[in-house]
């Protein structure tokens, strides 16, 4: 796995060697970066990372020049693996990194971010919620955008009154792109 563009174009990353945790591929990220790029300036934005695991699209949004990306990751080892990451491209001042359930999280959350990227385990129970629960949350900013993964097994439709919905499929994964209405 690696950054793909911007000024860390190219670097490795690490990954968690535990064949539970599923990495966003390449191919993956590229597709929602570019997606993005048509809908968003991330120049300066501020940026969620929820079930960050190794931090692999936060790291490539600071890549592309956003000011700050706040990670949410529970899993010590993927912790672990972040913090290596976040060092390995020194990225410390513009990284802040928050050992919690997500959940819980955005429940206690007041701030709003531009652009909020969640690729939580494919066989979480609640996958289903999270549009409807970072939409309600203070986590997004008005017309801030949602970016998440979700398996093909699990087909969901978020709500469109909360969001314009974006989707692409990628094999055996679903990105959506969501922008949050006003």
């Amino acid at each position: 796995m690696r950054v793909i563009a911007g000024t860390y174009g190219g670097r490795t990353l690490r990954t968690v060697k535990d064949l539970s945790v599923r990495p966003t591929t390449d191919r993956a990220k590229q597709v929602i970066f570019d997606l993005l790029s048509t809908r968003v300036d991330l120049t300066d934005a501020r940026i969620l990372d929820l079930f960050a695991g190794s931090g692999s699209l936060g790291l490539e949004a600071l890549s592309r020049g956003a000011a700050s990306v706040t990670f949410v990751e529970q899993a010590v080892a993927s912790l672990d693996v972040l913090w290596m990451n976040i060092r390995a491209l020194k990225v410390e001042r513009q990284s802040e990194v928050i050992r919690s359930d997500v959940f819980r999280f955005l429940k206690g959350n007041a701030r709003a971010y531009d652009v909020v990227f969640c690729d939580p385990p494919y066989k979480l129970e609640t996958i289903t919620t999270l549009p409807q629960v970072v939409g309600a949350s203070a986590a997004l900013k008005r017309d801030g955008w949602f970016v998440m993964e979700h398996s093909t097994f699990t087909p969901f439709d978020p709500d469109p009154s909360m969001f314009a919905v974006v989707r692409k499929e990628l094999g055996q994964t679903v990105v959506l792109i969501l922008q949050k209405r006003t």
